[in-house]
């Protein structure tokens, strides 16, 4: 049985019948004439007039023969047997994995070695007439995203490909080969892919493969996971400051069935090696190491947790950053009598050599005031300010910056709740009430010690402060927010929510010592202190969330803008250089991808203004695999074919591949017909 790969042509095949068309319209019209007696002459005729029509009949035939021929040989007729013609053509896509897991070693070596040379393997099934591309399942220069190209230039770009340290993107790639294989012609459609097979990286949904496709999955050598990662490291949320030392908590993962001990985890900072430690882990458990550590100048620092070698060296290394501020600068806006007990919380002294600058103003005195000169502002009392005002704050808030509000006697709740309650997260439901006998009152009866504001507070059970509020008013948190703190009664007193970049604390509650003790109790200067360290710890800069392969944007905490390209140096010493953009109260640059697990520093004229530590994604450590089968099942192929590891692929590739392809031989035949033709035409004689 024939097929066709091109058969659009195959309509051409009615210019078979031209010849035919041409033949009935050119007979010539018969003129009888009589003449004498010719009976022995004209059966001489009649033999003559039969052998050229016979003649003629046949090159008729060979003509039509001939256009038939070439029609079809353009239709590249196939056959799904046989040993005539030639082998059929492939067009194939070879998906293959260089994401971060594959950068391991097993028994045989490196497993991005061994997955490579399989692939390479693959090739030698390919002929000069099929067609290929080479498809990273990780980001590579070297992918062919949309071509197909020789095998000869699919063996050098498969060469020159390198590991990632991104994560497996299986889904888009699949989409990718499919695509590339619908558009294609041969006989033979293929997928082949090299891969771990991780379990994480299986694709997210199944797809419709069509019949002509073949499925190939190429296995790979696997081993019982023995792999110990870091997957987390915490500054606890603290600011960090100079001469102070600060506590760093890495989260190490054992992802392996048995237990790891002895493992040693070592803390670099800016360069060197400054404290160690012995960790043992479970099978499949996790462990915390905690660092102690003391810098004595402010600036751009970095660092790395570091482990013992193992099989997979990527995870054994987590990069952070971070920024020690000189000086911090808050601006209270006076709204009641609290700004004063609040400033004296945060400056006992003004020679007390603090870490922070504290300036308070009258909101009438604000129009001159830039807020991006400072890091944190207090609303305290939460005064009436112009519509004007009240943009610009919540602007700097949504540039990243932080506030703080506290509630008043003098709060006006319609004000409150019509410019505030958006970014707080707060509706004051009732005022306080100002007639109150002081008999009853309220004490703090819930503090969140997970949250890095109070954990270093260490309230154990019972332990919470006896502070007494004689009236609160009646306020709800929205379900956005978060309440750290909660009076008795079920009253919610501080609440935390974001909005846009930016992070906003309510305390609701007044300062002022006619309704409450707790500017007398011991607790409210570390209280006052810790809030604002928590509101200016973005200061530190620790963005601890970046993975390889992430598109980042990253705000800049500058006075001024920017008029030339930034310029940012990746891991691997290559130079970006990347133009900054102006929003409102901000200035922002974007990198497209971080491909290198390291430490970013920017640069504006030679002057470093970011840094920030990106590492590879933590589902990339699990190495967990699973089966072909399972590859297969995700997939939603019906039909597929394992390739073991241990045996030779050319010979099972060519027991499942079919066909022959005859477009050789059908231009032969037709080059034997336009033969026949010339040789009968010549041979015909002349009519007279």
């Amino acid at each position: 049985m024939f097929s066709f790969l091109n058969t659009g042509i195959l309509i051409a095949a009615a210019a078979a019948l031209i010849p035919l068309i041409i033949h009935l319209f050119s007979r010539r019209q018969v003129k009888i004439i009589d003449f004498s007696s010719l009976k022995h002459l004209k059966a001489l005729q009649r033999r003559q007039v039969k052998r050229l029509r016979i003649r003629q009949l046949l090159l008729l035939i060979l003509r039509m023969l001939i256009i038939f021929t070439v029609v079809l040989a353009f239709a590249r007729p196939t056959t799904s047997g046989g040993s005539i013609g030639t082998h059929a053509s492939v067009s194939a896509v070879i998906l293959f994995d260089n994401s971060a897991s594959v950068n391991r070693y097993v028994k045989d070596g490196l497993l991005f070695d061994l997955a490579k040379n399989r692939a390479l393997e693959l090739l030698n099934n390919f002929g000069e007439g099929d067609e290929l591309a080479i498809l990273s399942l990780a980001k590579s220069s070297e992918s062919d995203d949309g071509h197909f190209s020789s095998p000869a230039i699919a063996r050098e770009k498969l060469t020159a490909i390198e590991h990632g340290y991104t994560p497996n993107s299986f889904t888009k790639t699949f989409e990718n080969a499919v695509e590339l294989l619908q558009k294609a012609q041969s006989l033979n459609k293929e997928i082949y892919i090299v891969s771990d097979a991780q379990r994480n990286s299986l694709p997210d949904k199944s797809f419709e493969l069509e019949k002509d496709f073949k499925l190939y999955i190429v296995e790979l050598p696997k081993e019982e996971i023995e792999n110990v990662g870091i997957v987390n490291v915490d500054f606890g949320g603290r600011l960090l400051i100079p001469g102070k030392p600060f506590e760093l908590t890495a989260t190490i993962k054992n992802y392996g069935k048995n237990k790891q001990d002895e493992i040693i985890a070592s803390l670099f900072v800016n360069g060197n090696r400054v404290s160690q430690s012995n960790v043992t882990i479970d099978g499949e458990k996790e462990a915390t190491v905690r660092f102690t550590h003391t810098l004595s100048s402010g600036g751009y620092h970095s660092g790395i947790v570091e482990l013992s070698d193992d099989k997979f060296p990527s995870d054994n290394r987590f990069y952070f950053s971070f920024q020690i501020p000189e000086i911090f600068n808050v601006l209270i806006i006076d709204g009641d009598e609290s700004s004063d007990l609040i400033k004296l919380a945060l400056v006992p002294s003004e020679t007390g050599g603090q870490y922070w600058s504290v300036k308070q103003t009258a909101p009438e005195n604000l129009t001159g005031v830039n807020f991006r000169d400072y890091d944190v502002v207090i609303l305290a009392g939460a005064p009436v300010m112009p519509p004007a005002l009240n943009d610009r704050l919540k602007a700097f808030v949504k540039s990243g910056r932080s506030l703080l509000i506290t509630y008043g006697a003098e709060t006006d709740i319609n004000n409150f709740n019509s410019n505030w309650t958006e970014i707080s997260g707060v509706t004051i439901d009732e005022p306080l009430n100002q007639e109150f006998s002081g008999a009853g009152f309220y004490s703090i009866a819930y503090v969140d010690n997970n949250h890095p504001a109070f954990s270093v507070f260490d309230f154990g059970k019972n332990q919470l402060p006896q502070v007494r509020f004689f009236t609160l008013p009646k306020v709800t948190a929205t379900s956005q927010s978060r309440v750290l703190m909660r009076f008795s009664g079920d009253r919610s007193a501080l609440v935390e929510n974001k909005y846009f970049d930016g992070r906003v604390l309510t305390f609701c509650a007044p300062v002022s010592p006619v309704y409450t003790d707790l500017t007398a109790h011991a607790f409210f200067v570390p209280f006052m202190a810790r809030i604002s360290e928590y509101l200016a710890s973005r200061l530190s800069g620790y963005d601890l969330d970046f993975h390889t392969g992430d598109n980042i944007l990253r705000s800049l905490s500058l006075k001024g803008s920017l008029e030339q390209a930034i310029e940012l140096q990746a891991p691997d010493s290559e130079i970006l250089y990347i133009p900054p953009v102006e929003g409102t109260g901000a200035v922002s640059y974007s990198v497209p991808s971080a491909d290198w697990p390291g430490i970013y520093r920017a640069f504006f004229e030679r002057r470093e203004i970011d840094r920030f530590a990106v590492n590879i994604d933590p589902n990339e450590c699990d190495l967990a695999a699973s089966s072909s089968d399972q590859i297969a099942k995700a997939i939603g192929a019906s039909e597929y074919h394992i390739l073991e590891t241990q045996k030779p692929l050319q010979a099972a590739i060519a027991e499942l591949r079919f066909g022959k392809e005859l477009l050789q031989l059908f231009l032969w035949l037709a080059a034997v017909l336009i033969l026949l033709e010339l040789l009968l035409s010549r041979s015909a004689p002349v009519e007279e």
